[in-house]
């Protein structure tokens, strides 16, 4: 009978690299049209935004003209191979083309603060830009037009949305979730931004990040708030899954990917460290990495690479494994 104790997650090292503009507030990974893997960041000021070759560290382009502020970055891969880079920053969404650093002034952005930023997939496989907005608002955009599909008021008694998920599932349908700053976690249909069921009293404190998962269980994602509580739910039922996890420290930055068929939650914070839970369990994983902000990207072979940055100002790139059990 096999012994039981924690899982431990291998790690190597393939890169590591000055950032240049001290700790980076955000860093995004992704594939190119072509697999080329593509990694994105943003600096302590909030004002740049570079992407990086991982095998030399160069920066393939920066954009240093200024914005106003880094609050969330992702990458939106479309289906004609190009990939935007969206910035959520204290006057709204601006965007890039992530494979050129050219800025995408053709595409439109709401005034105001957007503090996070997601991507899902609608069902006829379009993707969707979503955002939290500072006015109380969860908004929805066709990254391909810029176009504004629709708005939905999900702060609770008028206050700030301060987090945006996107849940996915194998028939298609995912679920938008959005959080505020009273606690309240609410449900989205991502088509036509109708609420659907009640919202869920999920914190004490605002909901800072919220997260889809990798697992076996489909329609889960994790919530995080002020005090680095993680609680992970079902987005179908609205029900809590399993206790909460004491993370001991302000988190930053949520991630997810799927190591050697097993859902991994990256979590990453003021402490300059990051730590792993498996995804179905909530059960803790022997890992540890420096980093204060994570991204997370599932690769074909079954691995994962994890790039953070630390709080001395370097990006490094991992890549890693979960044995079997």
């Amino acid at each position: 009978m096999r012994e039981m104790g924690m899982r431990q997650l291998a790690q190597q090292e393939i890169a590591r690299f000055s950032s240049g503009s001290g700790r980076a507030v955000g860093v995004a990974l992704g594939w190119g049209g072509d697999g080329e893997l593509l990694l994105v960041s943003s600096g302590d000021d909030g004002w740049e935004v570079c992407r990086w070759d991982i095998r030399t560290g160069d920066r393939v382009w920066c954009d240093a003209e200024g914005m106003s502020g880094c609050n969330d970055m992702a990458l939106v891969r479309l289906s004609d191979g190009g990939v935007l880079l969206a910035v959520g920053t204290e006057d709204g969404i601006e965007w890039w083309d992530a494979l050129t650093g050219q800025r995408r002034l053709d595409l439109s952005g709401e005034d105001g603060s957007i503090w996070a930023v997601s991507v899902g997939e609608l069902p006829d496989g379009r993707p969707i830009l979503l955002g939290a907005g500072h006015d109380g608002v969860m908004y929805r955009w066709d990254p391909v037009t810029g176009e504004l599909l629709g708005t939905s008021p999900a702060g609770v008694g008028g206050g700030s949305t301060m987090a945006v998920g996107f849940v996915p599932s194998p028939d298609g349908a995912g679920l938008v979730v959005s959080g505020d700053e009273a606690g309240r976690i609410s449900r989205w249909n991502a088509v036509d931004g109708c609420q659907v069921g009640e919202p869920i009293l999920g914190h004490g404190s605002k909901v800072r990040i919220l997260q889809g998962l990798f697992a076996a269980e489909s329609h889960l994602f994790v919530s995080c708030d002020q005090q680095g509580e993680l609680k992970r739910w079902n987005a179908v039922t609205g029900a809590q899954v399993g206790p909460a996890i004491d993370t001991g420290t302000d988190v930053y930055c949520l991630a997810t990917a799927s190591v050697g068929g097993t859902g991994v939650l990256f979590a990453a914070g003021a402490d300059d460290t990051v730590r792993a839970w498996d995804s179905d369990t909530g059960e803790s994983i022997g890992f540890s990495l420096r980093g204060t902000v994570v991204s997370a990207l599932t690769q074909p072979d079954g691995t994962a690479l994890l790039a953070t940055s630390t709080a001395q100002g370097e990006i490094v790139v991992h890549a890693c494994s979960l044995p079997a059990l």
